[in-house]
């Protein structure tokens, strides 16, 4: 049961910076939400484990855990990576986004430009509070990843 919870906590981190780096990663990996799951997931959950314990302790509940999640976790993958494909199709998060950046016209110049200040004062490196900071560089690079989705299909200035 403890190495159950190791896993969950990994791949709870691991979710929370996929969130942060969708588009990127839709990019890596083609779309291919099978494969990212395996490497993303799986293989990066396996790694770490074999990091800290030996494997016969672990491998029986890697593969259950899996089993049981892998499904869930690509139904997640792909809710986020459907927005790559037609980003238009939710105008909602692309007004969240823009809102949340302060931007009125999108543009690939002004989104830049609001990223980085941002980045500025919320870099874990900067700011006080790495908690804080680490929480809100993901939120973040969440809402630049929408916008930079539009763009790179819909085009700006």
């Amino acid at each position: 049961m403890f190495i159950v919870k190791i896993m969950e906590f990994i791949n709870s981190k691991r979710m929370d910076l996929f969130q942060s780096l969708f588009f990127n990663l839709y990019e890596k990996y083609n779309g291919d939400a099978d494969h990212f799951v395996e490497e993303w997931f799986r293989r990066y959950t396996y790694a770490t484990l074999k990091t800290y314990f030996k494997e016969d302790l672990f491998r029986n509940d890697l593969d259950e855990f899996f089993n049981k999640n892998k499904n869930v976790i690509k139904a997640y993958v792909k809710a986020y990576w459907s927005f790559c494909n037609d980003p238009n199709a939710r105008p909602h998060h692309i007004k969240v986004a823009m809102d949340f950046f302060g931007i009125k016209e999108l543009s690939e110049k002004e989104l830049k430009e609001k990223f980085r200040e941002m980045v500025k004062l919320y870099h874990p490196d900067i700011h006080p509070n790495k908690k804080e900071a680490t929480l809100k560089m993901m939120e973040i690079n969440h809402h630049y990843q929408i916008l930079k989705a539009f763009l790179e299909k819909y085009g700006g200035e």
